[in-house]
């Protein structure tokens, strides 16, 4: 089984897992334990449309900076507050290469992992997967993120273990293994992450809570799928 790191833009035809730490991974994850579905789009009109179609909460930010008709922003914290069957959620980074990663492959499967569900989307692709499993980073503005890359290598790690556990031979590329020496170990991650810029800024704007649940890793063994424009759960 290939394992491999790619920023941006997916190469892969069999399993991707698509990772925007801060926030949109996290926020989605977190959403299906009280939503049915969420609906990525890239626009505000879009998710004015979803809204009055489904009657939806909208979560979104622009460049960390609150929709202005949205309900809440991008916020793991706060989707945690509310509960219904549709969550619309427009982000900076996330929702964009959901889209590409489906458009480069109609057939691929794309999942979405962070830290706090890498245990579990990690055996998910495993048992999925054919011959890849890509781990393709949001980034910033398609451009390299620390936290990406660690949380990434927090995946890979969980990827290596469960697949040790089943026999099941890897091939690692430099990408996917440079990653692993970020995610050396459990304090070191929380570390990067929490210095990274992108958890800087929003604790600067009173989001620490939400830097916090994106440190946390395992916590929840939901394992969202991207599939017909709609995330829900496996």
């Amino acid at each position: 089984m290939k394992v491999t790191v790619s920023l941006f833009n997916s190469k892969t035809k069999d399993v991707a897992i698509v990772i925007d730490l801060l926030r949109a991974s996290t926020t989605i994850t977190i959403a299906l334990n009280t939503f049915n579905k969420v609906i990525p789009v890239n626009t505000s009109n879009e998710a004015f449309e979803l809204k009055n179609k489904y009657n939806a909460l909208l979560a979104g930010e622009d460049n960390l900076k609150t929709i202005e008709g949205f309900d809440i922003t991008n916020s793991p914290k706060e989707v945690q507050k509310h509960e219904g069957d549709v969550l619309v959620l427009k982000t900076t980074n996330g929702t964009r290469v959901l889209e590409n990663t489906k458009n480069n492959n109609k057939n691929v499967t794309v999942l979405i992992g962070t830290g706090i569900n890498a245990n579990a989307v990690a055996k998910k692709a495993l048992e999925i997967a054919t011959d890849e499993i890509e781990i393709v980073m949001a980034g910033r503005h398609e451009k390299f993120n620390i936290e990406d890359a660690t949380g990434a290598g927090v995946i890979v790690k969980e990827i290596i273990k469960s697949a040790k556990d089943q026999n099941i031979p890897l091939e690692l590329d430099e990408t996917a293994l440079a990653s692993t020496i970020l995610a050396k170990d459990e304090k070191q991650v929380k570390e990067l992450i929490g210095n990274s810029w992108g958890a800087t800024k929003l604790t600067k704007l009173g989001l620490e809570d939400d830097v916090k649940l994106c440190q946390l890793i395992n916590e929840i063994n939901e394992v969202p799928i991207y599939k017909n424009n709609e995330i829900t759960k496996l």
